[in-house]
């Protein structure tokens, strides 16, 4: 065992990135999964008062992004030097920044002011993002965001777009690859990796 133990709800959500990261990784760890009745006594005991939470070497991390970064590190998919490195947290930076985006369009209560949101995203945000990342993965090679070798990017971004077709379309609506021939290629290289297809047919189901 790797010593790491990972807690979040009983859900895909904000600790699904690091799961898959340990599952290309071949890592052993406690995926522990708590019930909601059991949250509102948990959350006062964190370290930020939120989940996930990774706890390694006698220390609790909080923030879902510098949970899977540390792991990225620890477990060769964050490049092979500083400049890969950053390569790849750019990449995911930018889903970030997308989701920030999209976010908001979800939660807005007024039916008006949603359309609007939702149209501009249709219509601009999405589009472009797709346009920016295509460019992106093309510059370098066309098959990894970050050097020449799978990173937690290029996961990062698989695992968004799966989540967007799952969590978000019926509110944003399905995104246009037609003009992204090398993310549909690794999206598909991503998909078909063993140890991701061995970890999504073995895990728990549910709902998001």
């Amino acid at each position: 065992m790797s010593g790491i133990k990972l807690t979040y709800f009983n859900l895909k959500g904000r600790a699904e990135l690091a799961r898959l990261i340990l599952a290309q990784a071949e890592v052993q760890y406690e995926d522990c999964r708590i019930e909601r009745g059991d949250w509102a006594a948990m959350k006062k005991t964190l370290p930020l008062g939120q989940l996930p939470v990774m706890e390694v070497e006698g220390t609790t991390i909080s923030q879902s992004m510098s949970i899977a970064r540390y792991l990225a590190r620890r477990f060769g998919l964050a490049g092979k030097n500083d400049v890969e490195g950053a390569e790849a947290d750019q990449t995911v930076d930018a889903i970030n920044d997308l989701t920030n985006s999209v976010v908001p369009v979800l939660n807005e209560k007024d039916e008006k002011k949603k359309a609007e949101m939702k149209k501009k995203v249709q219509t601009e945000t999405m589009p472009n993002w797709l346009r920016m990342m295509e460019r992106l993965l093309t510059s370098k090679g066309g098959n990894h965001f970050a050097g020449n070798q799978l990173t937690w990017a290029d996961i990062a971004v698989y695992f968004f777009m799966e989540t967007f077709k799952v969590r978000w379309m019926e509110h944003i609506g399905e995104p246009d690859l037609d003009n992204c021939p090398n993310l549909n290629k690794l999206l598909e290289t991503v998909k078909n990796l063993p140890n991701i297809k061995k970890w999504e047919a073995a895990r728990p189901d549910t709902p998001m």
